[in-house]
């Protein structure tokens, strides 16, 4: 019989949105320490020494001063940035690494969706420099916020790039790139405790390019045609500046449509031209284009998100990390089912026992499945979202909805009001030492600590 297992988590408070917890399991005097992702949001002086700081307190956690083993979610800054800003302290600190199957060098199929990947990250990139050239508003923000996943700063491959790629050279052993339906075990652990099952990214290539696979999209197709798309938009931006070929004729309409104010109707050109009517204005519309394509970009690298869930073998309790994994990701799960030891696991049955479950995309409206959230039943469900309401691109105007209202209600109503942020420690409604306070933290074997000198929250579970 298994000695009685502990896991206790620490999502690190990384000072912007990102995403960092550490996951050290205890078995007898065994212990296996895992690393899911470690980046913020943005690569200024301030976010490399925040992150450097948090990579410091992690290790003092180590008793051996190793990461058992390090996860990498996917390719965004906001996951992946600390692997190349403090990678002096973690290249000799990493035991084994984890990464999906689409970051496998030997997978003929990811190489190509990498090569269109990274091809519409460079078309994106060229798209904003030259936008950014016509000196526009503010049409172009939510490419340049995309843009800020990548890291780019126009000097080559972007920050998460770099930072997957000293992940695969600082593992101490041979990387492991997961499929869903694997099964792993964690070193030092014994594998009748806890069982990794892998989810997510899906091999189906409809749900892996669509954050709404009813769009009905192939994935051989999505990326490439979208990397087309901003070629397209590159050739009528250099049209637009007069620096390409002039026997091209297309921006955005053939000149022969084009008229100047000088031979239009004076009043409609003044009406069009009044501050009155201002909002009716489409000089710029074109420029959406380039946001949509940003978006597309966007969905798809979250969607391509490494799912792991954590079984607790005696208990029978699961905890779930899904990085960002969108609807797509999600959706892959239905009938999704594992060999376990000849007993067949579904997925849905480990979401029905999760008793942690870390919020993808930091409760953005379209990173939880309903059918996931309600399919989670267990009565000691908690939920922990990395989020932090000073970001900027939550402050600005029309900032970024996170967490998003009504899903936010519902993890509250599901985990009866014990939910963790990244920014205060306890969510509204949670904290046991404030007014409104609802959570049945009292229900529960552990309750959560706020270590505000080392940087992060604390919680507990027993298996």
């Amino acid at each position: 019989m298994p000695s009685p297992i502990t896991v206790n988590i620490k999502m690190y408070q990384v000072g912007e949105l990102g995403d960092c917890f550490l996951l050290s399991f205890r078995e007898g005097d065994k212990e296996s320490n895992v690393l899911i992702d470690c980046g913020s949001f943005r690569n200024s002086a301030n976010s490399k020494t925040r992150l450097n700081t948090v990579v410091t307190k992690i290790k003092s956690q180590l008793k051996s001063g190793r990461l058992d083993i390090v996860v990498g979610t996917h390719q965004h800054n906001d996951h992946l940035s600390g692997y190349e800003h403090a990678k002096d302290q973690f290249k000799d600190s990493i035991d084994k690494v984890w990464l999906s199957w689409l970051d496998d060098p030997n997978d003929p199929l990811a190489n190509q969706i990498a090569a269109d990947h990274k091809n519409l990250v460079s078309q994106l990139a060229a798209v904003n420099s030259a936008l950014t050239a016509l000196k526009p508003g503010k049409e172009l923000d939510p490419v340049r916020d995309i843009l800020g996943f990548y890291g780019l700063d126009g000097t080559g491959p972007g920050v998460p790039e770099r930072g997957l790629a000293n992940l695969k050279q600082f593992s101490k052993s041979k990387v492991d790139y997961l499929t869903p339906g694997d099964i792993k075990s964690l070193p030092g652990i014994s594998p009748d405790s806890v069982k990794v099952y892998v989810f997510g990214p899906p091999k189906d290539q409809k749900l892996l390019f669509d954050k709404d696979p009813a769009n009905g999209q192939s994935y051989d197709q999505a990326l490439r045609l979208a990397g087309m798309d901003a070629a397209r938009f590159l050739s009528t931006i250099s049209n637009h500046t007069g620096k390409a070929d002039p026997t091209e004729d297309q921006f955005p309409f053939p000149k022969r449509y084009k008229r100047s104010e000088a031979q239009s109707d004076k009043e409609i050109v003044n009406r069009y031209r009044s501050s009155e009517f201002a909002w009716k204005r489409i000089d710029n519309n074109w420029m959406e284009q380039a946001n949509q394509l940003a978006l597309y970009l966007d969905s798809y690298t979250n969607n391509s998100s490494l799912v792991l869930a954590f079984e607790l073998v005696n208990s029978g309790k699961v905890l779930l990390f899904v990085g960002d994994a969108q609807i797509g990701n999600w959706l892959s799960w239905e009938q999704l089912e594992f060999n376990a030891g000849g007993k067949c696991v579904k997925a849905f049955d480990l979401l029905a026992r999760t008793v942690l479950y870390k919020v993808g995309h930091h409760a953005s409206h379209n990173a939880t499945l309903v059918q996931g959230l309600e399919a989670m039943k267990h009565e000691e469900l908690v939920a922990m979202i990395p989020v932090d309401k000073t970001d900027p691109n939550i402050t600005k105007p029309n900032g970024w909805k996170m967490p998003a209202e009504n899903l936010y209600k519902r993890i509250k109503e599901k985990t009866k009001y014990r939910v963790l942020r990244m920014d205060d420690g306890f969510a509204d409604e949670c904290d046991p030492s404030k007014a409104g306070y609802k959570g049945k933290w009292a229900d529960l074997p552990s309750k959560p600590k706020i270590n505000k000198n080392d940087l992060n929250i604390e919680y507990t579970v027993f298996g």
